[in-house]
C-alpha cells in the first residue's frame, strides 16, 4: 500500500510484507530517500494503510487481525554523516484480533475530544472503530455482508462509504453506526440476463450462487435468489411472468417465484452434467398450468419437458451434439428449436417429434445462434470472430461478416429485424444493421467478456452482461433518430 502524507506533497509512507517506509522526495536531484520503521521482533503482512490528519501517526492492517499504529515522525534529508535525531517507531497495536485479518482502515477524527480514532474493516465484514490505544468501542461496531475491502470517509468525518467483497456498498453513520446498503451487485460473472416478454421496467440475471431481479428504472436490486455454492448459467421466464425458471451447474433446473423467491419446483438430474442453456416453449401461450420447457446441457444433450402444477415430465431426449450446448432458441409458435454447440454444428430441432431437422456447420465454436423475427434466416456468433448468417429452409449458409477483436459471444435481433446487437471477448458492444451487415455503432464500458446481450421489450434499450460483474444499459439510438 501506498499514501501520501496530508500535508506535505514530498513524503509518502509504504508497507507490504513485514517493513513500512517513510520516503522523501528530493526534487533537486530527483532521488527519493526512504527511511524504514523499527518494527524490533514484530513480524507482519501489512494491507492497509491510512495517515492521520496532522501526519504524525499511520495506521496499518494486517493479515493476522490486528491494527498497528507507527509514529512517521521522520528527519529530513541529511547527509550520510549526520546522525538522526527522529526516526519512525512501532507505537500500539490492538490485543483483540480481528477475524480473517483487517483489509481496510481510516482515520476519524473524534469531534468532541479532537482525537484519532481508527475505523477497521476486516474479512469476517465487522466494521469497528478503535479509540486512540487501538481499544475496541463495543457501541461502534457492525456487521456487513462479505469481506470488508475499502472505506471511504466523507469530507464531513460525519458518515463513511464501506465496500465488500460481495460487492456491496454501504453507508454508515459515524454516531450511530447502523449500516445503509446503498448499492449491490454480482460479485461474479454473469452468465445471463432476460426481460419479462411484457415489461421493460424489470430484468432478471443469473451468476454465482444466486439469481437476481433488477429494476431497470431505478438501477436497483429488487429481489435476490441464493442458491450457494452453485453457479446459474442460464435464465428464461415464462410468458405470463409467473416463473423465473433457471439452469444450474449441478445438473438440476429450478423455477422460483418472482414474487417471493420460493422455490416453485425442481427437476433434479435433468442433464447428467451442468445444464449449460434453455429455453421457455412458446406454444402453451400464457397458459401457467401447463407449458413446456427445452434445456441443454454440457453432456451434449437437448431436452423437453412438459411442466405442469403437479409434476414435470420429460417428453424428448436428443443427443447428436459432441460438445457442450451453449445457446437454445425457441422459435416463435413453438414447434422448433435450434442449438448452438461447441462441435462446431447448429442443430434445427422438430419439438413435436423429438428429431433433427437440418444442421449448420463450420470449423469453429459456436457461442449464439438466433431467429430472424420473419424466421426466414438464423444468425449464429462463433469464436472465429465471425457473424454467420444462414437460410431457414435448408441451412445453407448465405454470409459470414467480421464480428469485431475476438469471441462473438452475444446476438439479440431487434422485433422489427432490422438492426441486431452483438458481445464479443473484446468487451465491445456493437450495433449492426442486418440487410447490409455494417456496424452502426459501438458501446465500451465492460472490462471483461460480454456473456449476453439483450433488447427490451419495448425495444428502447440493450442490456449487456460481463465476466467481470458489471451490468450495462444503454440507450439505444437508430439512425433515423440521429
Amino acid at each position: 500500500c501506498v499514501k501520501w502524507l496530508n500535508q506535505r506533497n514530498d513524503r509518502f509512507v509504504t508497507c507490504g510484507n513485514c517493513h513500512l517506509r517513510v520516503w522523501q522526495i528530493c526534487f533537486r536531484t530527483q532521488k527519493l530517500h526512504p527511511v524504514d520503521v523499527c518494527m524490533g521482533s514484530m513480524r507482519r503482512i501489512m494491507q492497509c494503510l491510512c495517515i492521520s490528519a496532522d501526519d504524525s501517526f499511520a495506521f496499518t492492517g494486517n493479515k493476522t487481525g490486528e491494527v498497528i499504529k507507527f509514529n512517521i515522525e521522520r528527519d529530513d534529508i541529511k547527509n550520510f554523516n549526520e546522525q538522526e535525531v527522529h526516526r519512525p517507531s512501532l507505537n500500539c497495536y490492538n490485543k483483540e484480533r480481528f477475524s480473517k485479518g483487517v483489509r481496510a482502515v481510516a482515520c476519524v477524527v473524534n469531534p468532541t475530544t479532537g482525537n484519532t480514532n481508527v475505523i477497521a474493516g476486516s474479512g469476517d465484514g465487522t466494521v469497528q472503530i478503535l479509540n486512540p490505544k487501538l481499544q475496541p468501542i463495543p457501541t461502534h461496531a457492525a456487521k456487513l455482508h462479505g469481506a470488508v475491502t475499502s472505506i471511504a470517509l466523507h469530507p464531513d468525518g460525519k458518515s463513511f462509504m464501506a465496500g465488500t467483497g460481495l460487492s456491496q456498498r454501504y453507508s454508515v453513520d459515524v454516531s450511530t453506526f447502523t449500516p445503509e446498503l446503498r448499492e449491490t451487485c454480482h460479485f461474479g460473472e454473469i452468465h445471463d440476463v432476460k426481460f419479462p416478454q411484457k415489461s421493460s421496467e424489470i430484468f432478471v440475471t443469473a451468476s454465482e450462487q444466486d439469481i437476481r431481479v433488477w429494476s431497470a428504472v431505478y438501477n436497483t436490486e429488487l429481489l435476490r435468489i441464493n442458491v450457494p455454492n452453485l453457479t446459474c448459467y442460464a435464465i428464461d421466464i415464462t410468458p405470463s411472468g409467473g416463473s423465473i425458471v433457471s439452469a444450474w451447474s449441478d445438473g438440476k433446473i429450478r423455477s422460483f417465484f418472482p414474487e417471493s423467491g420460493k422455490l416453485q419446483f425442481m427437476i433434479p438430474d435433468a442433464h447428467n452434467d451442468a445444464v449449460s442453456s434453455l429455453a421457455i416453449n412458446n406454444r402453451d401461450g400464457d397458459n401457467e398450468s401447463l407449458w413446456h420447457l427445452v434445456s441443454g446441457g454440457k453432456d451434449g444433450r437437448v431436452r423437453v419437458w412438459k411442466i405442469n402444477s403437479k409434476h414435470q415430465t420429460m417428453v424428448h431426449s436428443m443427443k447428436e451434439h459432441r460438445g457442450a450446448i451453449n445457446a437454445l432458441v425457441c422459435n416463435r409458435d413453438g414447434s422448433q428449436a435450434i442449438s448452438a454447440s461447441s462441435d462446431g454444428s447448429c442443430i434445427v430441432w422438430d419439438l413435436q417429434k423429438g428429431v433433427r431437422i437440418h444442421a449448420l456447420y463450420d470449423a469453429t465454436v459456436f457461442h449464439t445462434v438466433c431467429y430472424h423475427p420473419d424466421e426466414s434466416q438464423y444468425i449464429t456468433g462463433s469464436a472465429n470472430n465471425k457473424i454467420g448468417f444462414w437460410d431457414a429452409y435448408d441451412g445453407s449458409p448465405i454470409r459470414f461478416i467480421p464480428g469485431g477483436g475476438s469471441d462473438v459471444t452475444s446476438l439479440d435481433i431487434q422485433s422489427e429485424g432490422t438492426y441486431f446487437v452483438s458481445g464479443s471477448a473484446d468487451k465491445n458492444v456493437n450495433v449492426w444493421h442486418y440487410d447490409n451487415g455494417e456496424m452502426i455503432s459501438t458501446g465500451q464500458g465492460h472490462s471483461g467478456r460480454i456473456s449476453t446481450v439483450a433488447h427490451s421489450p419495448d425495444q428502447n434499450s440493450v442490456i449487456s452482461v460481463g465476466s467481470e460483474g458489471g451490468i450495462f444499459i444503454w440507450n439505444l439510438i437508430t439512425p433515423q433518430e440521429l
